[in-house]
């Protein structure tokens, strides 16, 4: 009895197996003969250019001076091909407008990532440009708040230099991360 199941069951995969090649090869033949388009010959380049000769021109009249109205042709016209537009891609994010800090200001500003987690950076206008830097301590990793013009993590008392990171009072002992920034078309973008 199993033997006899077995051989129905493959005779069953057979019929099946040879029924989808049969398919198959149906849809690649009407995918075959399917007509397709050939490029009909453009008139213009099937008749020879003119080059200069020296053959004697039989005389023939000269057109009237009349002005007279285009004749529609009938040759198909190209559609315009679609320009590559070249954009400029800006670096970084945005985080503030330019004139929103002015020399030696310092500022907190807040991004929000992808899955909505807020981040504050310290932006501090300085003579060599824009500096940026993470607000979280180094130590107590809590966000510093802004004080006085010094970045101090409410934590333990660290306090930062908002032009350069470094730590004027622990107990934190590493700077704050820095990052870089651009100030373009009015706008300030930091690199993440």
């Amino acid at each position: 009895m199993a033997q006899s199941s077995r051989r129905i069951f493959l005779l069953l995969t057979g019929v099946m197996l040879i029924g989808a090649i049969a398919q198959k090869t149906e849809v690649l033949k009407k995918a075959d003969t399917s007509p397709t388009p050939k490029p009909t010959p453009n008139p213009k380049s099937l008749s020879p250019s003119p080059t200069k000769s020296n053959a004697v021109q039989s005389p023939t009249p000269k057109p009237s001076k009349k002005t007279t109205s285009p004749t529609p042709t009938t040759s198909p016209t190209e559609a315009p091909s679609p320009q590559v537009t070249q954009t400029e891609i800006l670096e970084g994010v945005f985080i503030a407008k330019s004139d929103e800090l002015i020399l030696r200001q310092t500022k907190v500003f807040t991004l929000k990532d992808l899955f909505g987690i807020s981040t504050s950076y310290s932006l501090t206008r300085t003579s060599r440009g824009i500096v940026a830097f993470d607000t979280k301590c180094t130590h107590a990793f809590a966000p510093c708040v802004l004080s006085e013009s010094l970045l101090q993590c409410p934590a333990h008392g660290s306090v930062f230099d908002p032009e350069n990171g470094e730590v004027l009072r622990g107990p934190a002992v590493e700077p704050l991360k820095s990052y870089r920034t651009l100030e373009v078309n009015g706008e300030v973008r930091i690199i993440l």
